[in-house]
């Protein structure tokens, strides 16, 4: 008998463990969460899902995902509210406020003069299903209403037009 044989049926056992448990917990069959259609409440009142957002206005969506507790995103609502003033007409802005009190939420966005639309995800579902680690993060869905993008970070004005015109080709 080798020396190498047991060291080879260790590992193929090892193989076989992570595979079976993997498929077993739904680990290798998982599939992706469709964010378009999960709801999240709207300031105003109600549900919605960016897929009926789209129905709705027949536009492409920019969707930020924020919180009062940070401050990169805090600075970047004023480049999305410029973005959402200049061209609100082909592209729809979205906030996403992250597990925040509502009251403070809606303080900070009166102090930045925000005035596109406006939800909460306060379960965190809507950020996990995009992968956040961090904030702030904006997603980009197409007319169509597939996420086409998500960018991790903030964006100043030059990214996020260029992100705009790549991403969701709004009428020039």
């Amino acid at each position: 008998m080798s020396t190498h044989q047991p060291a080879r049926i260790g590992a193929a056992a090892i193989i076989v463990a992570v595979v079976t448990i993997g498929t077993l917990f739904g680990c290798a069959t998982k599939a992706p969460i469709d964010v378009t259609s999960m709801p999240f409440e709207l300031w105003a009142g109600g549900k919605t899902t960016l897929d009926d957002l789209i129905d709705e206005n027949q536009r492409p969506i920019v969707v930020n995902l924020w919180a009062t507790w940070c401050t990169p995103c805090l600075e970047e609502m004023p480049v999305l509210q410029a973005a959402h003033k200049a061209i609100s007409d082909q592209v729809q802005f979205v906030g996403i406020n992250i597990s925040d009190s509502p009251t403070r939420a809606g303080q900070r966005v009166n102090e930045l003069g925000i005035t596109y639309l406006q939800g909460r995800d306060p379960t965190g579902e809507f950020s996990a299903a995009l992968s956040t680690v961090g904030l702030p993060v904006t997603a980009f869905v197409n007319a169509g209403g597939d996420l086409v993008a998500t960018h991790h970070g903030s964006l100043d004005a030059e990214e996020l037009n260029t992100a705009i015109l790549k991403h969701l080709e709004p009428i020039r």
